[in-house]
């Protein structure tokens, strides 16, 4: 019974920085997206890494693909990407909301999965499809669920990813 004392404070001494991790780890990918209707860091947070991921694969592109619609494709997915980037970067701060300056987890490993695919045309593709089809999703929904101006900001966007959605669809004949 002497030893039940030091015993607990030994366990939840071991316990307390996992809680403490936990609640300074970032959240994920699938918890943003749930939250990013109507929370605008959350939102942020999704868009920005969604944005990164469309910039560095289309960069990527530029390095590896021989084919000239492909990189024409990629050209003005950073061309856009970078502006609208820039844009809700400034956005974002004059609302004094946090944008990362690093991809999520998730997009990481997808740009790390194009990186080493043997197909890169099509792997690249293939992953400007889901990005368009998760950014559309997003931005739609913020715009209708969510407020401030990073609302507007994903109203005024909405149009140029629908665009970019139709062209890369047309690019692999969905």
């Amino acid at each position: 019974m002497k030893y039940a004392a030091p015993l607990l404070c030994l366990v939840l001494g071991l316990a307390a920085p996992p809680f403490a991790l936990a609640e300074t780890a970032a959240p994920s990918k699938a918890e943003d997206v749930a939250k990013a209707a109507t929370d605008p860091a959350a939102f942020a947070r999704v868009a920005a890494s969604s944005n990164m991921l469309e910039i560095e694969s289309s960069t990527l592109a530029m390095e590896r693909s021989q084919n000239a619609d492909v990189q024409a494709f990629a050209q003005k997915m950073i061309d856009d990407h970078t502006a609208a980037g820039e844009k809700m970067k400034a956005i974002a701060e004059d609302a004094e909301t946090e944008v990362p300056a690093a991809m999520n987890d998730a997009d990481m490993k997808a740009l790390q999965a194009l990186q080493d695919a043997q197909n890169f045309d099509q792997a690249y593709l293939e992953l400007q499809v889901k990005a368009h089809e998760e950014a559309v999703a997003l931005f739609d929904t913020f715009a209708a669920e969510g407020e401030g101006p990073l609302r507007d900001f994903a109203e005024e966007t909405l149009p140029t990813l629908k665009d970019h959605q139709g062209h890369v669809r047309s690019l692999t004949g969905a």
